[in-house]
């Protein structure tokens, strides 16, 4: 399985060919991929945790133990890559037939010496900005860590589910990719940034993924959507009048459900891209409504590369656990143009709620045994202060 990178990341690689060269095999030569596809550039490269400094011919000017002995040769992956000349010209079973098109790696070489090498070769790593993407706002293909536009890349790559454009709902991918850009705190409100295997199951992918925006994900009328977490306006007013049955509602949480913490890891140039606790994040409020128990939930954010980002996030997930209201009901035909993701406002005499925002988290379409047509629908309350 081979490792797909987005956004910019500090990862190693897996070595695919070496050998020796030169007299008494003076010369060690390794070739490491770090991704299946083309990227963007090699922002740094570390011997054995230490940043080098490269010349145009790749080899090491600093730091000065290992001028002299060490060249890296930087290979994006692109799609008509060819063979490295240095390599076909020092090593002969390699040709200008191995190009390893497709495949973003390094090409190291090191000298023998005892003295600069005394734990034998060294682990070569790099901070990697990574896949190169399609901004449907625009129509370029760039490099980018905007979360909405790199989910809908896994959605269409052969390595994701291989939709096609006509699968995907562009205006809320578009809608959702302006949100993540917004400023907050002098930076973008998300970004997603980091590195994965192909071995792991499309749903938590997609999972991941969709966590460095808070994000909502659904599949409907033919089309995949998503939304990053920010507060939308209602878009149509319902209230007893389009009710066609009973409406259930459930007003708490289970105990197992509810939490008043949110606790967690990212991983970002602060932590020298090692997972770390970002802050945790708490309400005092909340912890009082639940009798002063505190209880805590673990929500991984390894796409996340600062504390800032995290902690919103965090935040946006232990506020909207404390919107606990879900009604579930069947609406006649005007709930036809709800969709998922949406917010309608609700009035309900008996419930005491005059234009209650609620968020849709599921709708169907369906006949009653009379042949009557009803929407059904599950709501689940919101507020604005979920997203402030």
């Amino acid at each position: 399985s081979h490792a797909v990178i987005y956004g910019e990341a500090r990862v190693g690689g897996a070595i695919f060919y070496q050998t020796n060269s030169g007299t008494g095999d003076r010369y060690f030569h390794r070739c490491i991929a770090f991704a299946g596809h083309e990227i963007d550039s090699y922002t740094t490269i570390y011997v054995d945790a230490e940043a080098v400094t490269l010349d145009g011919s790749g080899n090491v000017t600093a730091p000065a133990k290992w001028v002299g002995l060490i060249r890296i040769k930087q290979l994006l992956g692109t799609d008509t890559q060819a063979a490295d000349s240095d390599l076909v010209s020092e090593i002969t079973e390699w040709t200008t037939a191995h190009q390893a098109k497709g495949i973003a790696y390094l090409y190291c070489r090191f000298d023998f010496n005892a003295t600069a090498f005394p734990n034998g070769l060294p682990t070569v790593t790099a901070l990697v900005k990574g896949k190169k993407i399609l901004d449907t706002r625009t129509g370029t293909t760039a490099w980018s860590d905007n979360p909405a536009m790199i989910v809908r890349d896994y959605l269409i790559s052969d390595y994701g589910l291989a939709a096609t454009s006509s699968e995907i709902n562009e205006t809320l991918f578009n809608v959702a990719a302006d949100i993540c850009e917004e400023t907050v705190a002098s930076a973008d409100r998300y970004t997603c940034n980091g590195a994965f295997l192909l071995d792991a199951a499309p749903e938590s992918l997609l999972r991941v993924l969709l966590s460095s925006m808070g994000g909502l994900f659904w599949y409907l009328q033919g089309q995949w959507a998503c939304r990053a977490a920010s507060y939308v306006s209602p878009t149509m007013q319902f209230n007893e009048d389009d009710l066609r049955g009973n409406m259930r509602s459930s007003t708490r949480h289970s105990r197992r459900d509810n939490f008043n913490i949110v606790r967690g890891i990212y991983r970002g140039p602060a932590t020298d891209w090692q997972e770390t606790d970002y802050t945790e994040v708490t309400d005092a409020a909340f912890v009082t409504e639940d009798n002063g128990v505190e209880t805590a939930t673990d929500l991984p954010l390894i796409f996340t590369d600062t504390d800032v980002m995290a902690q919103r996030i965090a935040k946006i997930a232990l506020r909207r656990n404390r919107q606990q209201l879900v009604v579930s009901a069947a609406f006649g035909l005007r709930a036809l143009d709800v969709k998922v993701g949406d917010t309608i406002m609700f009035s309900n005499t008996r419930a005491n709620w005059t234009d209650k925002v609620f968020e849709c988290v599921d709708w169907r379409f369906g006949l009653t045994s009379n042949m009557d047509l009803q929407i059904n629908m599950i709501l689940s309350e919101t507020d604005p202060s979920v997203f402030t």
